[in-house]
This record gives structure tokens, sequence and C-alpha cells, in this order.
């Protein structure tokens, strides 16, 4: 590789790659959703809970595998990789600690989801359900732009990668990727871009390992932790890291804690206002949701922890040398181009092709979660709620069909437009927090404290967004006298503009829903109670709310309703609307029992995973200054190597564990097929 030049393929490789690899995917989604049709129990032309929702019959392996590969996107790869090469070893520490803290988060809301909000497609249903309309255009309008603004960003990571290892057009790669996962995603729904996880999770650990073994094993210029370390301390001399003593050893640099606050703050800001995160939790089993989320979350920490620690690392300790004569430009170490670089440099072409490959996958896999997630939004909060509530299954399936379409040119637009006016993939991760934090905190209400009031859920949100955008901005102006792209992007500037952001939705979310809280009606809820089966929603108890606010003036008069099940609750919450001609989806699909483990399981968690994670492992490193040993060096690879490997197991080897019922009974019908006997579940 000469200079800081990366481009090691031709664009005639680079548009191969990814037109070549995107039509093999959709035909091969295409093949797997017409055998599913056939041969399975869901068929995803005839249902939108089967196209949107996956039937909540994910299990917990997929689920893992699912989180890991969505959570896993192009700044994941990238940014963890920059994170280490700029501040030194805590940086895959501290992006895996923060991503992590999201995703068992996420563990208690999918516990909450299954609890009391089972039938409801999208997060701001969930809204509606609690707190009206308003607030349910507030919130979709909010899930809406972080589609568009996550979209982008994964869009941006992998152009720019697509552009500097190939030389291929930017502007044509922004327009052939939601192509691709538009394609595919039309043919399979939601299940196929469970399946496009799994695909593209086996690819992530083939690289990931390949990458692994070239830098501590095979490559003659490192080939050992040993050997790293040695270069990684000479190199502080001369090219030192932003830490404590100029160590690439050393977990504490005060700007890596920095930006890695503003990472938590943005990727904490986006989890909860983006409907692809939810779909996860809704697709799920809900007996096994919390588990899946759990191991999804340990398997998850892996990724970014083994790429940093390896091609982040490894760039650094190669700059100067031979293999990257130049140090990379601030411009490319802001695109992510740290990790292609270390890949390029240990493993020449072949390395530059895998690093495509991998952010092909990575990028489409993200983007296909982002499109259904968006899909689903227009279809269920626009449509369905406003324009036709009384929606056929049909209606419906060709209205998600219209939504993948419409999200994928305005992506394509939105990306266009941001490349042009030179916003790169590190800029949008800064200011995540400052554009979304000001929907988090309220919407993690909504979902976990009962007494969120409806005014506060409608102004918290908007008082965030306005105080995060100005405070951004008077940090900017304050610090660097001028507003452009480039002062914007300052950490301590979009900082400012997180925390104030997402303060201000969760100062205003408690405040006013004390202030002004929610008017009461009382409801009956009728039915006939059923046996309970946590993996079959559809045996749960068929309710129906009934307001009957003007009879009734205070609790004491329940008694004029004996035998009937009174309770108290939002004057301003809707009712979800059933679809005609879907099953009913029970409100609540866990038993007493059930409701009590997943909780415990999901708080117990979050507690100890946020102190490990968090807290023990990397403020510990950072506190105490400790500057890392040989020998300690070497102890610390081999755990990234065996937590690489279990999480291998975890995301692989576990669905297909679980499936393996299923996949004998499709192989045999296949076979029944091709005998003339025509018997199985589509029959």
């Amino acid at each position: 590789m000469a200079g800081a030049d990366l481009e090691v393929l031709s664009p005639r490789e680079g548009y191969g790659i990814v037109i070549g690899l995107g039509i093999a995917f959709t035909l091969i989604m295409i093949v797997l959703t017409l055998i599913q049709n056939r041969y399975g129990e869901h068929n995803t032309f005839k249902s939108t809970e089967e196209f949107n929702a996956a039937s909540r019959s994910v299990k917990p392996g997929m689920i893992a595998a699912g989180i890991v590969s969505s959570w896993t996107h192009a700044s994941t790869l990238l940014t963890s990789c920059t994170l280490t090469y700029s501040y030194g070893v805590g940086g895959g520490l501290w992006y895996g600690a923060v991503g992590t803290f999201q995703t068992l988060f996420f563990a208690v809301a999918a516990f909450k989801i299954k609890e009391k909000s089972n039938n409801a497609h999208t997060f701001p249903e969930i809204v509606l359900q609690k707190h009206g309309k308003l607030a349910h255009m507030i919130y979709t309008f909010f899930g809406l732009v972080t589609n568009l603004i996550n979209g982008s960003a994964l869009m941006a990571g992998g152009g720019a990668v697509f552009g500097s290892l190939t030389g291929m057009n930017l502007w044509a790669a922004y327009w052939i990727l939601p192509a691709i996962v538009t394609a595919y995603i039309v043919v399979g729904g939601l299940r196929a871009t469970f399946i496009c996880d799994y695909l593209h999770t086996i690819f992530l650990y083939v690289c990931i390992f390949a990458f692994m073994f070239q830098t501590y094993s095979i490559n003659p210029a490192i080939g050992s932790p040993g050997a790293l370390w040695e270069l990684l301390k000479e190199k502080a001399l001369t090219i030192p890291a932003d830490s404590y003593d100029g160590s690439y050893m050393t977990v504490k640099s005060n700007d890596g804690l920095v930006t890695a606050a503003t990472i938590f703050l943005g990727g904490f800001s986006a989890v909860w206002t983006d409907q692809a995160y939810w779909q996860r939790a809704i697709a799920s089993q809900p007996g096994t949701a919390v588990k899946g989320y759990i191991l999804g979350s340990f398997a998850w920490y892996a990724v970014p922890f083994a790429m940093s620690t390896t091609l982040g690392l490894a760039a650094a300790a190669l700059t100067g040398t031979d293999l990257i004569p130049i140090k990379l430009t601030a411009a490319q170490v802001s695109a992510g181009l740290v990790g292609p670089a270390a890949a390029t440099a240990l493993m020449g072409k072949v390395g530059a092709g895998l690093m495509v490959v991998l952010l092909f996958m990575a990028t489409t896999s993200s983007t296909s979660a982002e499109s259904i997630a968006a899909s689903s939004l227009i279809t269920f909060d626009v449509y369905k709620a406003y324009i036709n509530p009384k929606a056929s299954i049909r209606a419906m399936f060709w209205v998600s069909v219209f939504g993948l379409v419409i999200y994928g040119a305005l992506l394509a637009a939105i990306s266009c437009i941001f490349h042009s006016v030179g916003i790169s993939l590190n800029w949008l991760i800064k200011i995540l927090g400052c554009l979304l934090g000001g929907g988090a905190i309220p919407m993690a209400s909504i979902l976990l404290w009962e007494r969120t009031s409806t005014f506060a859920v409608v102004v918290s949100p908007i008082i965030g967004l306005v105080s995060g955008l100005t405070s951004w901005m008077v940090a900017t102006k304050m610090r660097s006298g001028t507003i452009n792209i480039t002062t914007t992007s300052n950490v301590w500037s979009s900082l400012t503009g997180d925390c104030v952001s997402l303060g201000m939705g969760a100062v205003s979310i408690v405040v006013f829903s004390f202030l002004v809280p929610n008017k009461k009606k009382f409801v009956i809820v009728e039915g006939i109670q059923g046996n309970q089966d946590a993996n079959n929603p559809t045996s749960e108890v068929a309710t129906e709310k009934k307001d009957i606010s003007k009879d009734v003036e205070g609790l004491a008069d329940q008694e004029k309703f004996a035998g009937e099940r009174v309770i108290e609750a939002n004057a301003d919450a809707e009712e979800l609307k059933p679809i005609e001609g879907e099953e009913y989806v029970a409100e609540n699909a866990l038993t007493v029992e059930e409701v009590k483990s997943q909780k415990r399981l999901a708080w117990v968690s979050l507690t100890v995973g946020s102190l490990i994670f968090m807290i023990l492992i990397p403020f510990t490193l950072y506190g105490t200054g400790y500057n890392f040993s040989k020998h300690f060096f070497t102890s610390f690879v081999v755990i990234v190597f065996l937590w690489i490997w279990a999480s291998f197991v975890i995301c692989v080897f576990l669905p297909l564990w679980e499936s393996r019922r299923d996949m004998w009974y499709i192989t045999k019908a296949m076979y029944r097929d091709i005998v003339g006997e025509k018997m199985h579940y589509a029959e």
C-alpha cells in the first residue's frame, strides 16, 4: 500500500463485489422465502404479522444473532478501530461497554413489551396505547427521522470504505445498496432480515478470525501479542496516542473517555427511538425474549473488542513502516478508514476484499433492519392509524412494500446530500445524541414508569430537541468562533448538545409527570380466562376494555359491576384496532410466574452487566492509569480470542440447534414433494 492511498482494488472489482453479492443475496433470500412459504408454518404474503413481526416466533439464538448483526453496523467495525488507533487499548473496551449497556437495557424493554404491549407492532403503537394520538404522531416523527439518520450513518461508513478501497463512485454506491436491500426484503419481510443477519454474522466471524490470526500468529510484520506490544511501545515515542504519556497500552485517556461518553449518549438516544431495535423485541418469542437479549449482549461485546484490539492496534503499530508509510490523515481517520488500512497492510488485496465484503454485509444487514422498521412505521403508524383504520391484510402488505421503496429512495437521496456537504460517519455519530436524545428517556419512561403523564410525553422530546440544538450551536460558537461542519463536530461541543438534549428530556418527563398528571377513566376488562402458554400468544385471554367512566365516579362504586374487573386507565389512551383477517394477538403474553422470572432475569442482568462492563473493567484500568505489561497484554489478547469463540458458538451454532426440528421437517417435506406426497404446513 503506497502512502496513505488505500485504493488497492479497481472500481470494476468494487462494482463486482457490491452488485454481484447483492444479486446473490437477493436470490438466496427469494429461494429461502419461497421454501419457508411452501413448507413452513408462516407465509410472508398472507399475514402482516409475519411480514412485519415474524409472527412473534423468533427463538433466542436467532434473536442473539440478530442483535449482533444489527448492532454490528459500519460504525461498530470502523469506529471501534478508530478509537483504539487514536486513544489506545481502551477504545474497544469503551465502545463495547456503551453498546452492551444498551442491549442489556433492551432486555428490560423486551420483557415490558411482552408483559403489557405484546400486540403492538411498533414502539409508537405502544405510545398510542398508553397516551393517545398526539403523542403517537410525535414519536412516529421521531422514529422516521431516526431511521433516516441511522441509515445515512450506515451509508456514510460503508460508502467511505467502498470508495477508498476500490475507487467506486460513491453516488452510485448510495443508490445501489438501498436497492439491493429493498429487493430481498420485499420478498421475505422481517424474517428475511433475520436470515440476512445470520448469514452476515457467519461471515463477520470468519473475517474477524482471519484478521486476528493474521495479526497475532501468521504475519511476519507482527506475528504475536508480544511483538505487537513491542511495536506499540516504540510507536508511542514517535507517534503517540492521545492518552496518558502517549501510550497505546493504557486505558487512561481523557479525550477517549469524552468520546466514549458522546458515543454512549448518541447510541442510547438512537436506540430508544429506532424501530429497528424494537422490531427484534417485538418479533421474539414471549417466554424467551429476555434470554435472547442477554445472549446477544454477551456475544456482541466480543465484536468491537476483537476488531479494535486487532486492526486498531495493528494500524497504529504499522504506521511509519513499509506497510503504512504515511500516517493516515485526519479526514481518513474521521471517515473510519483505520480498520481497512490495517487489513490492507496485513493481507494486501485479500484484506481489502474482506473489508469491502464485510462492510457490504454489515451495511446491507443493518440497512435491511432500518428499512423494514421504516416500512412498519409507515404501515401501522401512518396508513393504518390515520388513513385506513380498517385496512385488510392485502392492503397492509402493499403499503409495507410501498414503504420499503419510499424509504430506500429517501435514504439514497439524503446520503447523497450529506456526502455533498461533507458530512461523514464520525460527524453523524457525534451528533446523534443531540438530535435524538430528547425522545430517549421519555420513551423509556413510557414503557417502564406507570406514572408517566401524557402531557409530559408530548412536550418532553420537543423540549429536549430544541434545548440540545441550541446548546450545541452556542457551545460551537463559543469554542470555535464560527459554525460549520468542522466546528460542530468538535467532541466537547457535540457532548454539550448530547448532554443537554438527553438531560432536558429526562428532567421534563419527570417534572411534568408530577405537575400535570393524567386524567383518569375507568374501564371494564372483559374476557374469558384461559390457560396461558408463553410460546403461544393466541391462547391468551381475549380481552376487551369497555369505557365506563361516565357510570363510575370513584373506585368505591366498583360493586355496580360485580364479577367484572374494573381498572383505572389514562383518559387519552387508545386501543389498538385488530387487523381484519389476522389472528388475535394478546396484549399480555406472559403468565404471572413468567412475569416474575423474566423481570428478575432482565433487571439482574442489566445491573450486573453494567457494573462489570461499564464500571469495573474500564474505570478500574482508567483510574489506576495502569500501563499494560507484555504479559498482561498477552493475557488480554487470549481473553479476546476466547470471547470471540464463545460469541461464535452463540450466534452460529445455537440458532441451528434451536431450529433443528424445523429444518428436518422442511427437508422431509421437500422430499415428499419430490416423490409426490404433498402434505405439509401449507396444505
